[in-house]
């Protein structure tokens, strides 16, 4: 078999995703060089799937006529994977704080693929997968390809349990425990390849090579479906944005009805430059710093000092004060003394939008009390 064991009910509705995520991917997500390794390491991912899904094998068999055979594309995707394991090897170092010499990583992931595409000859002269070609041969092209693969796994291993050392929430526990768990898995499996092929140099079958068999056919497809949950995460994340259903984006929502009648009334507070693609949680920052500014620049009409900490009544009568300060500046009254710092309690950004929270959740009743006019702007 020269393809991926999986049914083409599965195989090409996951790799044709693959393709449009990659799409995406491209026109959205390269502001980054960290972007820019991630669409790379994905398209190579999705080239190297396609060459061995079945449906998508037959056409590029048939596209190329007759110059690419189906045993060729098998082996030339496991290779491809190889020749460009050396940018993922510079991520990762990178993340790690090693410095390696670019030029020499791609030397080494180079050099090895092109060893493995020598001693793949045979197999692809008679038109089988590796696993299943005989004599020396295969056992070359699996340690040909193994140096590049160890480093890679090795640094995958070690940046995981790095993040594990620095103790982090225990939601992000098991994400890391997997990001080192799965490299490890991946490289017994490809440390056995050489293995199982002495193994079949000898006309032996056992585990070692059925692991074999099964390892070359759908490892890849395995990865891909991997990559492609990690990296749709991002996605998901950046079209929640869009549509206003993230974190950051329902607080600001929550704070929006007092913000807009704060700056009203101080409409000289308000941020006008570009804001560009800055994303929700810069939006809300500025609401907070908006509001935060009106707020002491009212603390000079209101009719006496007010706290903003303690419990629910205290939270309120500040409310109310508010309001009324706000009809007052309105209404043109002068400012009764010198600027007031808000009292507040609040010992990070976190808190100090809970902070702010709890005050617009009083700030339709105050606004009533004072009988203040609701703003028209958001």
């Amino acid at each position: 078999m020269v393809t991926s064991s999986w049914p083409t009910l599965w195989s090409l509705p996951v790799v044709g995703y693959a393709w449009i995520l990659l799409a995406v991917r491209l026109t959205r997500f390269r502001a980054t060089l960290l972007d820019h390794r991630g669409n790379l390491a994905l398209a190579v991912l999705v080239i190297a799937s396609t060459m061995r899904e079945p449906t998508l094998q037959r056409g590029l068999v048939t596209l190329s006529a007759g110059y690419l055979s189906d045993a060729w594309l098998f082996q030339l995707a496991i290779i491809l994977m190889g020749a460009v394991v050396g940018f993922n090897v510079l991520v990762l170092a990178d993340a790690l704080g090693l410095r390696y010499r670019p030029a020499v990583v791609h030397g080494i992931a180079v050099g090895s693929a092109l060893i493995a595409l020598l001693c793949g000859t045979g197999a692809r002269h008679h038109g089988v997968a590796i696993a299943d070609e005989t004599g020396w041969a295969p056992v070359g092209f699996w340690l040909a390809l193994l140096p590049p693969m160890v480093w890679l796994d090795g640094l995958v291993i070690r940046l995981g349990i790095a993040q594990l050392r620095q103790r982090p929430e225990r939601r992000e526990v098991l994400a890391y425990a997997a990001l080192a768990l799965f490299p490890a898995v991946h490289l017994l499996g490809f440390s056995c390849a050489p293995i199982a092929a002495v193994f079949l140099v000898r006309g032996e079958h056992n585990v070692f090579t059925a692991l074999l068999a099964a390892a070359d056919r759908d490892i890849l497809l395995y990865q891909l479906v991997i990559i492609v949950v990690g990296m749709t995460v991002p996605l998901l994340l950046r079209l929640a944005q869009r549509l206003g259903l993230d974190a950051a984006s329902r607080s600001r929502k929550r704070l929006l009805p007092l913000w807009s009648d704060l700056t009203a009334v101080c409409p000289e507070l308000v941020y006008r430059g570009p804001a560009g693609d800055l994303g929700s949680r810069f939006l809300l920052h500025r609401t907070v710093i908006e509001i935060r500014d009106c707020l002491r620049i009212l603390s000079r009409y209101a009719p006496e000092p007010a706290s903003l900490t303690g419990d629910a009544h205290a939270v309120q009568d500040y409310a109310i004060q508010l309001a009324h300060a706000c009809a007052a500046k309105s209404a043109g009254a002068p400012a009764s003394g010198a600027v007031l710092a808000l009292p507040s309690t609040a010992g990070d950004v976190d808190a100090e939008i809970a902070e702010l929270t709890t005050l617009a959740a009083h700030w339709h009743k105050a606004r009533t009390v004072a009988d203040l006019p609701s703003a028209s702007r958001a």
